[in-house]
């Protein structure tokens, strides 16, 4: 496997996605629900399955059962975590708590589809972002911090359409949403080396995009 091979599957996949942004904007559940894995993963199971002639379980997944709960587990503490912060940036912002302005609620129209559409969305994103970009890189250049920074700019790469398309996003907030996807990025995939599956990175980006939700 060369590298050139990873960046290609990302460049594809990045003209697929930007193209789509551009000139489509269909509902969010039609987004995260077939789109996205569409254009995310079907590439990706292509050049493992057929390119790599390797098992899917290279990208992650599944968790064995004893190690998907305790990830679960430490899922739920870190998603703690995020809602505290993600209420007291609610609350800095509005001078109180205020959920009527927050456009990702608005769009999902409740708590639990919004939950839901952000665990679809995590799962296809980890999958092509740490599970096959990072865990290639590394594989590669044996680099740890090298490989999560470079798949960590990739999966920021791929945010900059929804940037501009629907976030609209100016002043302070156009700083802090990119610098934070890269943390994220970075972060998940020191995670996934600890842990050796997707189940925890993909439950720490969903309870993270729902805090940022907040804030933004």
């Amino acid at each position: 496997m060369k590298k050139h091979q990873v960046y290609l599957v990302w460049f594809v996949i990045f003209l697929l996605w930007a193209f789509y942004r551009a000139n489509f904007n269909l509902a969010e559940g039609v987004d995260e629900f077939l789109i996205k894995p569409l254009i995310f993963v079907l590439p990706v199971i292509f050049a493992v399955r057929f390119r790599e002639r390797r098992r899917l379980s290279s990208l992650g997944i599944p968790a064995s059962p004893r190690d998907f709960f305790v990830d679960l587990y430490l899922g739920v503490v870190v998603g703690i975590l995020f809602a505290l912060e993600g209420l007291l940036a609610n609350y800095l912002k509005y001078g109180k708590l205020s959920f009527g302005p927050v456009m990702a609620l608005q769009i999902s129209e409740g708590v639990v589809p919004f939950l839901f559409v952000n665990l679809a969305t995590s799962i296809w994103e980890e999958i092509l972002g740490r599970g096959y970009l990072y865990q290639r890189l590394y594989e590669i250049s044996k680099n740890q911090f090298g490989s999560a920074f470079t798949s960590g700019f990739l999966f920021l790469l791929l945010h900059i359409p929804i940037m501009f398309t629907r976030l609209h996003l100016t002043g302070i907030s156009l700083l802090v949403y990119p610098v934070s996807i890269l943390l994220l990025g970075i972060t998940n995939s020191y995670i996934l080396r600890w842990r050796g599956s997707l189940t925890l990175p993909i439950l720490i980006h969903t309870f993270w995009n729902m805090t940022v939700a907040l804030y933004l």
